[in-house]
């Protein structure tokens, strides 16, 4: 319980003080999960408590820190960021809880589309936001999907004229995740 306690304190005093762009949404965006962070290697993702890959992605990508998350991807020509992050905690939420938990402390939000995907495998759960930070607004892609052991969850985030446009990137990018191992 205190994990999730941290999440939604955490998650709410971020919107309190971060920026209004969808961009920073993302860069400031905390998953609850507050180990020291893992390492990267050829495109897999490495912590204490579990490993996975992520697809590559092109050039055009850095990789930046985020706040509480595992790791997090910048296209400085397309200001956009995709991330993923983990939780390996005994955690019992349905795949919608853990979706709508990522929007908490955003305003003016609307679910646009959900359904059910397959993310290494296994179920999934895909969701489309339009919201709003600080009278900004924004459109936002959310994966959740839980192993056996961990629940892992994907973000997407760009001003909504340029959300479908780039929507395809975010999309590859989930397809690749594996998870290799966790404890």
């Amino acid at each position: 319980m205190r994990k999730e306690t941290y999440f939604f304190i955490a998650f709410s005093l971020i919107f309190l003080m971060s920026s209004c762009s969808a961009t920073k949404f993302l860069v400031n965006y905390a998953s609850g999960d507050d180990r020291k962070p893992g390492k990267m290697k050829d495109w897999v993702y490495t912590t204490e408590l579990n490993s996975y890959r992520v697809a590559p992605l092109s050039q055009d990508w850095e990789r930046i820190p985020i706040e509480g998350g595992d790791i997090a991807f910048y296209n400085p020509a397309s200001d956009l960021i995709l991330t993923v992050s983990s939780l390996c905690a005994n955690r019992d939420y349905d795949l919608q809880t853990l979706s709508d938990s990522l929007v908490v402390g955003l305003s003016k939000k609307r679910t646009r589309v959900r359904k059910d995907i397959r993310v290494g495998g296994a179920a999934g759960l895909y969701t489309e936001y339009e919201a709003s930070l600080s009278d900004e607004n924004f459109a936002l892609a959310t994966v959740v999907h839980k192993s056996p052991k961990c629940d892992y969850d994907f973000s997407y985030s760009a001003d909504p004229a340029d959300f479908k446009a780039n929507l395809g990137e975010f999309i590859d990018f989930v397809s690749g995740f594996e998870e290799i191992w966790a404890k």
